[in-house]
């Protein structure tokens, strides 16, 4: 079969693929990954590419192209982001329906993430909570509440402290018992014993995730998110690394947990999730006991995450100051109902 797309280095192959559509640029980014490898100095021949293509190979980061067949749109992509492109037909457009999906959209991201749903390569898993009642002490906190999020989708919930934030991420997490109503992650109901057996699809971060002062270290919180797993030592190792090296904290690997700053214990508890592939993230007023610098750097971070991984985020929170940078959804728990 004819390869659609080649990427050589130092006129050596690495790569190519005969999918369809744009899947060899979404396999592309996976051979990438998987391998730590920068696209700076390959070189990518491409049999087709219109604006959607120019943009998610800008995105990967190539420098020098080839394309068969090019559209005045990528053509234009190409040489707004400096890259280096030669071709060997140029129409005014290449006729397919995801360049109208992209008219109008300049940023790569935006773009990538729009394709990536077409192309059903989001990881995060859809969450519904239906008619949820929740007492406590014979009080009722939440009161016939309902929330959905798609997957991949990040929502922000915003509400005065004692609104019942934490109550509905407690619930949600399968770890307090509810009055009424039904909670769906996915395909599994939380409390059934499907759910139990997949529950580690959901990661939950605060900073008092280890609440007693045990001496561990930050290496160790974040190998919890493979308890329960069969691994040699030296995965569960590597597996740690490459989690705190994602999300930059790979050289507080040695220190006690307890001595950590909130900004960095944040840090150290999205490893823990990333190491346990979790699929939805729920956040706990994340940006409690941070200065400006470190919510600045938690905020960068989640969306990093967000971009690459496209996991479900959920971030519960009184601080109004994120909603502003904050391109998700937006909802207020209140009275015990979202609004």
């Amino acid at each position: 079969m004819e390869k659609s797309l080649i990427v050589t280095a130092n006129g050596q192959e690495t790569f190519f693929s005969n999918s369809k559509w744009l899947y060899p640029l979404f396999e592309l980014e996976d051979f990438l990954k998987s391998n730590t490898i920068s696209a700076d100095n390959l070189f990518l021949t491409d049999k087709i590419a219109g604006k959607a293509a120019a943009f998610l190979i800008v995105r990967l980061g190539f420098k020098k192209v080839h394309i068969e067949l090019i559209s005045e749109g990528a053509l234009a992509v190409f040489s707004r982001f400096l890259v280096d492109v030669t071709f060997d037909s140029k129409v005014p457009k290449i006729q397919c329906a995801t360049e109208e999906l992209v008219k109008g959209n300049e940023s790569p991201d935006a773009v990538w993430q729009m394709l990536r749903r077409r192309a059903g390569r989001v990881s995060g898993l859809s969450l519904s909570v239906e008619s949820l009642g929740i007492a406590i002490d014979g009080v009722l906190v939440l009161d016939s509440l309902d929330l959905k999020v798609g997957k991949g989708d990040h929502v922000f919930i915003k509400g005065d402290n004692g609104a019942g934030k934490t109550t509905l991420l407690k619930a949600i997490l399968g770890i307090l018992p509810i009055s009424s109503g039904r909670i769906q992650i996915g395909d599994w109901q939380v409390g059934t014993s499907e759910w139990e057996r997949n529950r580690s699809v959901l990661g939950y971060v605060h900073q008092d995730m280890v609440k007693n002062n045990f001496p561990i270290s930050a290496s160790e919180v974040v190998e919890i998110g493979l308890a329960g797993k069969r691994m040699p030592s030296a995965e569960i190792q590597h597996r740690t690394e490459i989690a705190m090296r994602r999300t930059r904290c790979f050289h507080l690997a040695t220190r006690s947990y307890h001595e950590l700053s909130g900004g960095e214990k944040q840090r150290v508890n999205i490893a823990r999730c990333l190491c346990q592939e979790a699929k939805v993230l729920l956040l706990d007023e994340p940006t409690s006991f941070l200065d400006s610098k470190a919510k600045d750097e938690l905020f960068i971070l989640l969306n990093e995450l967000w971009a690459n991984e496209a996991p479900t985020i959920v971030v519960v929170s009184h601080d109004d100051q994120w909603i502003s940078l904050f391109s998700g959804k937006v909802f207020e728990l209140s009275n015990g109902k979202i609004c």
